[in-house]
């Protein structure tokens, strides 16, 4: 799929426009890239699908691992395509994903995300670039890989495809990229932008999105500033073993115990737990009570960690992403972003109150549920907010980064509707 050397390298379905607001019904567009060749050696780079079609890219740094771009995760990708092309490859599922808790639509700066797989991909993971990239870094080539196809009417295979790119002007969160002769277009979303370091190629960014023509500019996502606050706390929750009762985990084997428990309230925020027969097999901050199974487990009363009601200090520590006070309380508690004029201001709980010290900001406050009324009954209790200090302290080591932030989604998409994109993803 060559087009000259005017265009760009890896082309996929329908290049969007880069300027201008999305088709209707489109919440994020997906683009490819052009004038490049094929990428028989990149095993590491797998297509992102939805439905076994291939939208987007991304990059394996884990066996189990794959980065890609935000907003590639907007259609819930269900496989990756792992092979060089849908022809020839194999299809893995998809266990979990989580975009930056900083993306908002429609803007390049926070556009990554993270893919875990439900199994390990027998392919060598690609080094992600620690050193930072400085001034000096603009102007080296650079080379893109991508599922994009060539020509935005095509309807074939997807194929894995290479070229060669200038790193232009480098910003906090992003760089550019220049056509040399290759650069991205849709379908490459989240394919790696890769560099000379370190003995070989190393990561230094995820492609984001460009120019309606995919042939004069691309933005792609810095992975060096992203380590820190995103990529680094969620793997090593990710590759986190032993976990104790009360401990954030992602999938069982984080835990000593096997048993990671996802409460109903607040799904995201899953904590290791333990089978118990008594309080006294629990730590102090839980309590014994009936799991799934029947069997009695160790759990966080509610409302749990992260969900509407539970104590926080910062908006991360919330599963839907906002931290408020409310007349009356002195302490903040999560909540969610709500509107008194939605016919549902709080679909998963509490009363849209105003929040204190926010003009015209509402938030669910917490209710606590009404006691029983059978005498002897045990009403729910909400611990204190000390005996969860020990949680809060690991969601600051890296488990905030596990929560929907729906606020965060849901103001974008706001504010989305009200005003046109500087730049189209791909």
């Amino acid at each position: 799929m060559v087009c000259g050397a005017a265009l760009l390298l890896l082309c996929g379905a329908g290049c969007a426009p880069a300027d201008g607001p999305l088709p209707p019904g489109a919440a994020e567009a997906r683009q490819e890239v052009r004038n490049g060749t094929p990428a028989t050696e990149d095993a590491a780079v797998v297509g992102i699908a939805v439905g076994g079609v291939v939208g987007c890219t991304g990059v394996v740094i884990r066996p189990r691992v794959v980065v890609t771009a935000a907003h590639c995760l907007v259609g819930h990708p269900d496989t990756v395509l792992v092979g060089p092309s849908a022809a020839e490859g194999v299809h893995v599922d998809v266990a979990r994903a989580w975009p930056s808790p900083d993306y908002r639509a429609g803007a390049a700066d926070h556009d990554i995300g993270l893919l875990l797989l439900r199994e390990p991909l027998d392919v060598a993971p690609v080094p992600v670039r620690a050193r930072p990239l400085t001034d000096g870094d603009a102007g080296r080539s650079v080379r893109i890989v991508g599922f994009g196809r060539e020509d935005p009417a095509e309807r074939g295979d997807a194929r894995r495809m290479q070229g060669t790119a200038v790193l232009g002007e480098l910003g906090a969160l992003t760089f550019s990229l220049t056509p040399s002769p290759s650069s991205a277009c849709s379908g490459d979303s989240g394919g790696p932008v890769l560099g000379a370091g370190g003995g070989g190629e190393v990561l230094l960014g995820v492609i984001s999105r460009g120019d309606e023509a995919c042939a004069e500019r691309a933005s792609a996502v810095r992975v060096d500033a992203h380590l820190g606050g995103f990529l680094d706390p969620l793997l090593a929750a990710i590759e986190q073993r032993g976990g104790q009762a009360g401990e954030p985990c992602v999938e069982p084997v984080n835990c000593a115990s096997g048993l990671c428990v996802s409460p109903d309230d607040a799904p995201s925020f899953s904590y290791c737990s333990r089978a118990c027969g008594g309080p006294a097999d629990c730590p102090a901050s839980m309590r014994c009570e009936g799991g799934a199974s029947g069997a009695s487990q160790c759990r966080y009363a509610r409302p749990s960690p992260g969900a509407i009601g539970a104590p926080c200090d910062r908006d991360d520590a919330c599963e839907r992403g906002m931290c408020a006070r409310f007349e009356g309380e002195e302490s903040p508690t999560c909540s969610a972003l709500c509107f008194p004029d939605d016919p549902e201001p709080c679909p998963h709980g509490g009363v849209c109150s105003p929040a204190a010290g926010a003009a015209r900001v509402h938030g669910c406050r917490y209710e606590a549920p009404a006691p029983p009324a059978a005498a002897g009954g045990c009403a729910a209790v909400r611990p204190p907010q000390g005996a969860r200090a020990g949680w809060l302290a690991l969601v600051e080591v890296g488990a905030f980064v596990l929560g929907l932030h729906a606020l965060r989604r849901r103001t974008a998409a706001r504010r989305a509707r009200r005003a046109r994109p500087s730049s189209r993803a791909w």
